[in-house]
């Protein structure tokens, strides 16, 4: 394939991706960087909130507050084959 049909191909991905919800940190070459915060499960939430007169809120509070971020890597080769990697989030090691 040639660059052209690789970056088209590409752009493609992204706009398909991007449909869904993800937003684009980078682009370069043959490859993309993807992004997007993780949701939290609104009605679940609530029930649990009323169902515990309201103590659940500070747990609902404490996941807004510390949403992660997903990420994304699309990479294209030379022969059009889109790769996606989900990169291992870094986990906190407390020693």
């Amino acid at each position: 394939m040639t660059a052209e049909q690789r970056t088209e191909l590409l752009n493609h991905e992204v706009a398909r991706f991007a449909a869904e919800g993800w937003t684009v940190s980078s682009v370069a070459g043959n490859q993309a960087v993807l992004q997007r915060t993780k949701r939290i499960r609104f009605w679940l939430n609530v029930f649990l909130t009323f169902f515990t007169w309201g103590l659940w809120l500070f747990v609902v509070l404490l996941s807004i507050l510390n949403r992660k971020v997903e990420s994304l890597i699309l990479t294209i080769d030379h022969y059009g084959k889109v790769d996606r990697q989900f990169p291992a989030s870094r986990k906190l090691c407390w020693r």
